[in-house]
Formats: C-alpha cells, structure tokens, sequence
C-alpha cells in the first residue's frame, strides 16, 4: 500500500506531526516510516485510546520495543466517544483515531474493517473497544484475532471469549484469569497464554538503590486513581487514623486524581491540617520513580485489578507494599512476609498493624525492600514480557487462522457484552444516561466519570 501525500493535511498536535487521512482517519506519525513500516513489519491492531490509563500505559511501554522484533502495534481508537477521551499529551507515533465524528457503531467497525484492510494488519486486539469488537465477525479470514484479560470481573472476561471461534490466542495477565476463563466462560486451557505486565527495572534503578526506614519517621505513599470502588481509596482515612492513633510517626504523601478525591480528603482532614498527609496530585510517568524512590511502603488497598502495573513499580523501587488479597492476583505478585505483606480484604485494623511492624522492625523493612526489587526484576521484567509477546505473536503468524466466512454487514449486530447495555441505556434521558453511566464507573464497566 503507497499512501500519496494528497491524501493527508497536515497539522500540528502538542508538538507533534499530526496526519489527517480523508473518511475519518487521523494517523499520528511520519507518513514516510508510516510506508516502510506497512511493507516490513508484522502489523497488529491494539484498541485502546492515548490517555493515564494501565490498557494503554501497556501498548505505550511495548510498541518501541516489539519494532526491534519486527511487530509494528498501532493503538486503534474508534468512534466519537473514544476520541473525545485522548489526551493529547500522550500520543505516539503509533496512535491512529478512526471515525472520529461517528456515533453509530456498524458504521465504526465498517470503517475500523476497511482501514485494516488498506493498512495490510495481520493481527487484532480488541480489548474492549466496543467498535472493533463488534467488527471481529466481519474481518477478512486473514487477520487473526487475539484477546487480552487484564481484569478479573464478569464483563472483561465476556468481552475477553467475544468471537471466540475466531481467537488464535487468549493473554491473560494473572493465573485468577485463566481460572475464571476456563471454569466460568468455557474458554479452552490451550488457548490461553498468560503473560504478565513487565516495567522497565531500568527507570527504577536508583529508586531501588535508597535504602528504606532510616529516617525517624516511616513514609507511606499512595499512586493512583482516587476511586473507592476498584481502588479502595475510602479505606485509607480508617488505615491512617488507626496509625495516629497508635502514635506511629509517619507522612503519607498521595498522588493521583479521581471522582472520590474530595471524600478521600475529608476523611483524612485531620491528617492533612498536622501535615501528616499530603496531595501532591497527578504524576507524569517521569515523576513516578521520585516518588517511589522517596516511600518505604506502598499502600494498595485495591478492591479488583488484572495485574496492576502501579504495584509492579512500587515493587521495582524497592517499596514494600502492604495490599489487599485478591486471590490469583496480589498473591501471585506479592510472595507474603518476604517481599511485601497481605491482609484480608477489608480489614483496615490488620491493615494498620502491619504497617506498625514496620514502624517497629526496620530491618524487617529493609531486608523486604531489597527481596521485592530482586523479585521484581526476575519475574516483572520489561524485556520478558516483550519477548513473550513477540513469540506469540511470530508463532500466530506462523500458524493458518482459523477457518471463517467474514459476516455480511446486513447481519451486523453490536458485540453482545455491549449490545442489551446500549439498547437499555437509549430509553432514559440525558441526565439518568449521566448517572447510569457513573454507576458503571464504579463497578468497573466503565472507565471515563461524566461530570
């Protein structure tokens, strides 16, 4: 495929080259790499959007890297909804929007369908784009499709089996995946490959090399979505109060931004007036190992996750993480008394008094610390996970896509795990679709807070 010039007006985007294709395309990099890259390289279609985000703080981290092996991985953002999510600041130059004016779903995964086919891709990840998802019927038998789980509740694992004749390959992020898939959802076990996240030890390597519990007073930080629902962000004031309470001396610095921010705060007004506590607001991704590099334990009270990339850093600084249970996923990462320390969920006392121990056995401390960054380094690395991934998508290429008659588009019907919700929502107005979407938020069904 031979892109002409004519067929792109070029405009500029936080700096960036921007391409703008004519019938709703917009590609965010040099139309010259655009053209050796779509001859040379394995092309694979990611859905996600260019924003703060773990799905596509994934395809940011790998995509540089998978290039070495030959695996080009566009990150696909599809329809109206999703591009008004991207966040300018966070674009590649592997970052495509399509349909960008669109609304209408058949219409996105034509468009999504049609762009595949001119730009050669071999490979497609849905993830959870409802646009792209519902195209998986309709692709070319050519184009193999892959799914990835990166989070443990019902309506990820059904997007997750969506089109499962056509899937070559399950990625599942945690062992509590693979589980639920196969007792839950009738996935097969020889589909699924579990491969999880992976940070680069190298940005945390000073952070790693501070040693933890000299000072007086201990230093707990909190680094993400301030949101009580998968978060457990609401836990903290109880955890925190019950630590002054004992007389610990320590600070508690919180980075991030999210919808219970202001509960957060209130619930920890005491705390924040003695300078106990401390927002410090969202953090760029070079702000990150700072942060860690000044804690000596990590709180994560998440109530769900897949294989949180937040506590992967944490531990790849050398902080020691005081977490939740959440079987087959915090369990997995975290080896309990040696690298970091794991409590029932929800019981904020057990919670406080592990981080007292702390306060109490420095060495304990320490000894952990170094344990979690060696682990850390040995099972979480960067360069495994993109050499898992390069493998497995080699092998896919390597192996004849299943057989399949691409649906006729007179057939089209939205991806089940989104239609009854779609159809459901259309009937109420715009303030209660507000509320109703909200409440999605917080069970996890969503990731975008309408205000």
């Amino acid at each position: 495929m031979i892109l002409s010039r004519q067929d792109f007006i070029f405009y500029c985007n936080a700096g960036k080259a921007v391409l703008r294709r004519k019938r709703n395309v917009i590609f965010f990099n040099d139309i010259d790499n655009l053209q050796n890259n779509l001859k040379n390289n394995i092309m694979v279609a990611f859905g996600s959007v260019p924003k703060d985000g773990g799905t596509y703080t994934f395809y940011r981290t790998i995509r540089p890297k998978l290039l070495e092996h030959g695996i080009d991985m566009r990150c696909v953002t599809v329809g109206k909804a999703e591009a008004g999510l991207v966040e300018a600041s966070f674009v590649d130059d592997g970052c495509v929007v399509l349909a960008e004016t669109i609304t209408d779903v058949k219409k996105q995964a034509m468009v999504f369908t049609e762009w595949c086919e001119k730009t050669g891709i071999d490979i497609v990840f849905a993830i959870n784009s409802v646009a792209i998802l519902s195209a998986l019927p309709h692709l070319p038998e050519k184009i193999r499709v892959m799914a990835r789980c990166a989070n443990a509740f019902d309506h990820g694992y059904r997007i997750t089996a969506s089109c499962y004749d056509r899937l070559v390959r399950i990625v599942t992020t945690a062992p509590r995946h693979g589980r639920d898939l196969i007792n839950d959802y009738n996935v097969q076990e020889s589909r699924i490959c579990m491969i999880p996240n992976g940070i680069d030890g190298d940005l945390f390597e000073e952070a790693a090399g501070n040693r933890r519990g000299e000072d007086a007073i201990l230093r707990l930080g909190f680094l993400g979505r301030l949101e009580h629902n998968q978060k457990g962000v609401l836990f903290l004031p109880d955890i925190l109060n019950r630590l002054h309470r004992q007389g610990v001396k320590f600070t508690c610095k919180i980075a991030g931004k999210g919808v219970h921010g202001k509960a957060l705060a209130d619930g920890l007004k005491g705390l924040i007036q003695k300078r106990i506590v401390e927002f410090v607001g969202p953090l760029s991704p070079d702000e990150v190992p700072g942060f860690l590099g000044g804690l000596d334990v990590y709180l994560f009270p998440s109530q769900f996750e897949g294989c949180p990339n937040a506590l992967l850093e944490a531990i790849m600084a050398g902080c020691v993480p005081v977490v939740w249970l959440i079987e087959g996923i915090t369990d997995f990462i975290i080896k309990d008394g040696l690298t970091g320390v794991i409590c029932q969920m929800g019981d904020c006392d057990a919670f406080a008094d592990k981080i007292s121990m702390f306060a109490g056995d420095r060495s304990k401390l320490q000894s952990m610390s170094g344990a979690a960054a060696r682990d850390a380094r040995e099972r979480f690395s960067q360069a495994r996970v993109v050499a898992d991934y390069a493998r497995l998508i080699q092998d896919a290429m390597r192996t004849p896509p299943p057989i399949w008659g691409p649906v006729p588009w007179s057939s089209f019907r939205p991806d089940p795990a989104f239609a009854d919700y779609r159809r459901w929502l259309s009937v109420f107005p715009g303030s209660l679709k507000r509320l109703i979407k909200n409440c999605l938020f917080y069970v996890g069904l969503s990731d975008r807070y309408y205000a």
